[in-house]
């Protein structure tokens, strides 16, 4: 029933590795151990399946959203490279916005939801004139990925409202895009605003897609 928690210990020393190595720059090791951290957290989506109260479409759909992510490491290793880096722009945008389209397929639209959609949207526009400046050539891109990933934690966060997930997995969705959208607005900074000396963001990405994952192997009936 619980093999779905088997691969946590390895997923956590694997994030933990990642953003060592993340932080010395090490692109050579880097290249194998973001997609297999990614991996690790698709394994435990798929584990899901031996769970008695599995919802198979669900952890599908969440696989393929994962999938996604794991296709957006691959090309996600040297960021400093623009083309890369728009490359792994364009493939996240798809996997994030595939996650909140998850999310209202299974949880739908509720009333508060509309008020949760104007704090997103002002925190969107807030984000937008401050990386403005130093976009350049990112303007458009930025722009597009800058409103998916608002929109992905909005529907996240509407679960809380909704009568498909309990509140366990309301919060580890919740929780784990938030994660997701944190890490990006820390490397928005590092990227277009300011260089940092040190990036926390590989904790906050590999630990948000393993909370999505474990959300997966938790439903209740």
């Amino acid at each position: 029933m619980y093999y779905f928690l088997y691969p946590v210990p390895v997923s956590i020393a694997l994030t933990i590795y990642y953003f060592v190595i993340k932080n010395r720059e090490d692109l050579k090791r880097n290249a194998i151990i973001q997609p297999l951290t990614t991996l690790v957290a698709i394994a435990v989506a798929a584990l899901s399946f031996l769970h008695p109260n599995v919802s198979p479409a669900y952890t599908i759909w969440i696989l393929i959203g994962l999938g996604l992510s794991f296709l957006a490491d691959i090309f996600n290793i040297d960021m400093k490279n623009d083309k890369i880096l728009l490359a792994a722009i364009g493939v996240f945008v798809l996997a994030y916005c595939e996650y909140g389209v998850t999310f209202t397929v299974f949880s739908g639209f509720q009333p508060p939801d509309w008020l949760l959609g104007i704090f997103f949207l002002l925190v969107y526009g807030f984000l937008m004139l401050y990386f403005g400046p130093g976009l350049g050539s990112f303007r458009v891109p930025v722009r597009v990925y800058g409103l998916v990933m608002p929109f992905m934690v909005w529907r996240a966060a509407s679960t809380y409202f909704g009568g498909f997930f309990n509140p366990t997995q309301s919060i580890l969705v919740t929780v784990g895009t938030t994660a997701l959208y944190i890490g990006d607005i820390e490397y928005g900074i590092h990227r277009f605003r300011k260089p940092l000396k040190r990036i926390y963001g590989p904790l906050l990405y590999e630990g948000g897609q393993l909370l999505i994952a474990l959300s997966c192997s938790l439903f209740l009936h």
